[in-house]
């Protein structure tokens, strides 16, 4: 059967699981090999060691120039190359250095790469001359080239930790190829051995020995390189799903956010016309009608609340709402507005209110403070006793930044759940019985408000006695501060635990 109409130019094929595990060649590539900030950071690291080993040639040259000491060790003296040595890897070092800092000032690009690439050449440069001067084949120097291979596997792809193996291989085979040669004299720190002549009377031996050497590298590089792929690809998976769930969170949270404020104008709407019918401006009810009428006020009242607390949480973690700048404020002024916004919750728990507020300045976001604030002192009342008593206490501390304390006696939490208590829709058995209608949310709103003004929440409970929070706000730095800062505005009202 012939095509009816023309083909569109635009497609898309629904890719299946099977088709997501499978990563493009690009991705495999890039995460085959450290991020360029990370080698950046490996630059410096790499530096600091090449100082120890300066210091070490230097400790070892210095033993030469005890008159005797190494001839009674049973070893040769070589005066020179220790200070050489240290020398060349002093200057190499500083020029590292030297680079390091202008590529970290400069914009991103590859110069952390060329940098590692320079100190592997260099320090397989000298270390060909340790090798020699200690014994290519009659110390374990020579394997110290692995150092030097472990860590390309670690920090470079594949394909590029073998050539840093096949360089250092070269270098490895050219000495000991010249000392057979006799181009290089015979060194070594050993002034005499067995094993050295021995192998100076069978031809070829030392370059065996130098091949066997040769091969264990190599054998070593392919497991560390293999075990080091298999790490870089599966953190990259991690940070690749980690990247989906965090998409997927801000996603969810837009979603809520959008949702919550849909629902708002509805609820309001419903309340509204209900507290009209409760008050008999449709005439008056049946005793039935008016207890159904009362528990859907209720359940109105309830959802309100709930959805203004939920409003309040994606407004503080969502990363698009708008900047405003923080100010100087007085606690206490900001105290005061709220317990009187909350006094109608203090009348209808029957619980009393005790202000000792002193002026304390602090630099914040005026309405993030109000939602702590707010929602601290709401919960104290919350699970206060009828007839008890919430303590507000507000200073200016000498030397530091002002602290809030705000205690009840009411229920109190037991110490094993204190920990959770700032979880969103975390309750405790006794907050339910205690509060059924509470949220769980209002106590993660006084986290995020805490975390982003970078205040210290302390909380003291103890079963059947009471809870205290203790707020401790940063010192006020003036115009710093509050450029430091920069947060949406969200309204603030209570509470749960």
């Amino acid at each position: 059967m012939g095509s009816v109409g023309p083909s569109p130019s635009v497609s898309y094929d629904l890719p299946l699981p099977s088709d997501l595990r499978t990563r493009p060649r690009e991705d495999r590539r890039r995460a085959a090999s450290l991020p360029e900030s990370l080698l950046a950071q490996n630059v410096v690291w790499f530096c600091r060691l090449r100082w120890i080993v300066v210091g070490i040639l230097v400790a070892f040259g210095a033993l030469d120039l005890v008159p005797g000491l190494l001839s009674r060790l049973g070893l040769r003296s070589h005066p020179f190359w220790p200070f050489a040595t240290a020398a060349a890897l002093s200057l190499a070092n500083i020029g590292f250095l030297a680079h390091a800092r202008v590529a970290a000032r400069s914009t991103p690009s590859r110069g952390a790469k060329a940098n590692l690439w320079a100190q592997i050449v260099v320090d397989l440069l000298v270390l060909t001359v340790v090798v020699h001067y200690m014994g290519s084949l009659e110390t374990y120097v020579a394997f110290a080239y692995l150092f030097h291979v472990v860590l390309a596997c670690i920090f470079f792809p594949r394909s590029w930790s073998f050539a840093v193996t096949l360089l250092a291989c070269g270098f490895y085979l050219t000495c000991v190829g010249l000392e057979e040669a006799g181009i290089l004299g015979d060194a070594g720190i050993y002034a005499t051995t067995t094993l050295r002549d021995q192998m100076h009377r069978m031809p070829g031996v030392r370059l065996l020995a130098a091949l066997w050497a040769i091969l264990t590298w190599t054998v070593v590089w392919y497991l560390a390189s293999h075990l080091s792929a298999m790490v870089r690809e599966r953190e990259s998976d991690l940070t690749e799903t980690n990247r989906l769930l965090i998409k997927a969170q801000e996603e969810r949270m837009r979603h809520m956010l959008v949702t919550t404020h849909e629902l708002k104008a509805p609820f309001a709407a419903i309340h509204a016309n209900v507290q009209l019918l409760l008050k008999g401006y449709c005439g008056a009810l049946s005793d039935a009608a008016m207890e159904v009428l009362s528990r859907v006020a209720a359940r109105c009242q309830r959802l309100a609340v709930q959805i203004q607390e939920m409003v309040q949480l994606a407004n503080l973690r969502s990363v698009g709402q708008a900047s405003l700048r923080p100010s100087a404020i007085d606690l206490a002024v900001v105290i005061e507005g709220c317990i009187s916004q909350l006094r109608s919750s203090a009348e209808e728990f029957d619980v009393r209110i005790e202000e000792d507020l002193r002026p304390a300045r602090t630099v914040a976001v005026e309405d993030h403070v109000k939602m702590l604030l707010s929602n601290v002192i709401s919960n104290a009342l919350q699970y206060s006793r009828r007839g008890g008593r919430v303590g507000v206490r507000c200073a200016a501390e000498a030397g530091g930044g002002p602290s809030v304390t705000i205690e009840d006696e009411g229920i109190g939490i037991a110490p094993e759940k204190l920990p959770r208590i700032f979880d969103v829709y975390y309750r405790t058995e006794e907050a339910v019985r205690h509060r059924p209608e509470s949220t769980g949310v209002g106590l993660a709103i006084v986290r995020h408000v805490a975390e982003i003004h970078g205040i210290r929440v302390r909380v003291e409970s103890a079963p059947d006695v009471g809870t205290r929070f203790t707020l401790r706000f940063p010192p006020s730095e003036g115009d710093d501060e509050a450029e430091r800062l920069g947060n949406g505005s969200a309204d603030g009202v209570r509470s749960d635990r």
